[in-house]
């Protein structure tokens, strides 16, 4: 057996916090979530923050011509393209 001697109650305390917000951060629950992915798909897209629908679907339509395999385009990139339209697309914030 080993000898450790026991965690103290601020450990104890601390170590319940740390896995509480881990698992809250991941969940779906977290509001900050959801901001945070709004704000990565519109920078994939090259977006400001308050684009409308129309500059999403524009922008989208633009980067899928240039991107796209069959046009000799990068498949990895048109994949977090097409991620990112549809993750606004679908948004109630639009």
């Amino acid at each position: 057996m080993s000898s450790q001697p026991p965690k103290s109650f601020a450990s104890l305390l601390w170590d319940v916090v740390r896995i509480g917000m881990r698992s809250l951060w991941g969940s779906g629950a977290n509001p900050a979530r959801a901001v945070l992915q709004r704000q990565q798909a519109l920078a994939v897209l090259g977006l400001p923050l308050n684009a409308t629908p129309e500059q999403i679907k524009r922008r989208y339509r633009a980067l899928a011509k240039r991107y796209h395999p069959d046009r000799g385009g990068d498949p990895r990139q048109m994949q977090k393209i097409i991620a990112a339209y549809e993750l606004l697309m679908k948004d109630p914030q639009r």
